[in-house]
């Protein structure tokens, strides 16, 4: 007899412990990795409701989940520390928006020096929407892909100002080489994209087919900005819905794919050691974007409390109500 009851117990409790659990998972948006969604739907928004700040309240509907992992096809491989990334996609009939959101506890935005990397995001589609679909590495010889790439350095040069090896060290001195000699600092003096000291937006338009053929495409129409708030990126991209021959153009009910990619500079990432995904289907919706469907409000929080406490209450009921009938 007391037996059946210690187990009617412990059953009642695991069950009512796994129910608040899963309320409170829900509530505040915390989804495990095994629970991909497999579509982004962009939703359509008005021109004025200002997508392109990375925590404007135009992104509060719900995000996609997607699964990270590491990057293990190529040299250098390695990452996969950032487990899921939340994607929202948003149009004006104008412009695609993409918001890119993931944790991190370090902000990596200075590569001054030797063992400094930057954190970093990426999005990758297809030139066009197909039936087959390149290798989300990169792309392959039988097809390419189109590659938007944000880097927190960048943002801070923007914002901040170029900085060099002098802001690390400010008590260095050097007497050569000159910083204005073109001889001792070749990329810059040929245009390398990568080595310019001053950008106009922090995303960077790339093409590839393969691994070693990423070029710096030759049309740079993407924008974007990201922000860090209490251990967490925000990354927006956006882009002209229709672009140039040889590059995605989508119009509203297009169906496209897309994959993205995170860098966490403070774990050396950089080049192929990265966290990225498998591809997903890209829908531009016809609906509005739905109010209040974010699931971020302080009312999520306050029905997980009440959901956390109604649990306690059962889980105490459970245990104690038997006891006492067996005095």
């Amino acid at each position: 007899m007391f037996a059946a009851i210690s187990g009617n117990r412990i059953a009642l409790s695991t069950l009512v412990a796994a129910v608040a659990l899963a309320v409170v998972f829900t509530a505040a948006d915390i989804m495990p990795a095994a629970s991909q969604d497999t579509q982004l739907l962009a939703y359509q928004v008005k021109p004025d409701d200002t997508p392109e700040a990375p925590w404007s309240a135009a992104w509060n509907a719900r995000p996609a989940v997607v699964v990270l992992s590491a990057q293990n096809v190529t040299r250098p491989m390695g990452g996969g520390e950032v487990a899921t990334v939340r994607v929202r996609a948003l149009h004006d009939n104008q412009r695609l928006y993409v918001l890119l959101e993931w944790s991190d506890k370090s902000k990596d935005e200075l590569v001054n020096g030797q063992n400094r990397f930057a954190d970093a995001a990426a999005v990758e589609m297809p030139p066009t929407a197909g039936v087959s679909v390149p290798s989300f590495c990169m792309g392959d010889a039988q097809g390419s892909v189109n590659i938007w790439q944000w880097k927190a350095s960048w943002q801070r040069d923007i914002e901040s100002g170029f900085a060099t090896a002098s802001d690390l060290y400010p008590g260095g001195f050097v007497d050569a080489p000159s910083p204005a000699d073109d001889i001792f600092l070749p990329a810059l003096a040929l245009g390398n994209p990568v080595a310019q000291r001053s950008r106009a937006t922090p995303v960077e338009n790339l093409v590839a087919a393969g691994f070693g053929t990423l070029t710096t495409a030759s049309l740079q129409d993407i924008d974007g900005a990201g922000e860090w708030r209490d251990g967490r990126w925000r990354v927006v991209f956006f882009r002209p819905l229709v672009t140039a021959e040889g590059y995605p153009s989508l119009a509203v009910g297009d169906v496209t794919d897309v994959a993205f990619a995170v860098w966490d500079g403070s774990r050396g990432h950089r080049d192929g050691m990265k966290s990225v995904s498998q591809f997903m289907k890209l829908q531009l919706g016809v609906s509005a974007r739905p109010e209040g469907a974010g699931g971020e409000g302080w009312w999520a929080w306050v029905l997980a409390a009440g959901i956390g406490a109604a649990a306690l209450i059962a889980i105490l009921w459970a245990f104690l109500v038997p006891l006492r009938s067996n005095e």
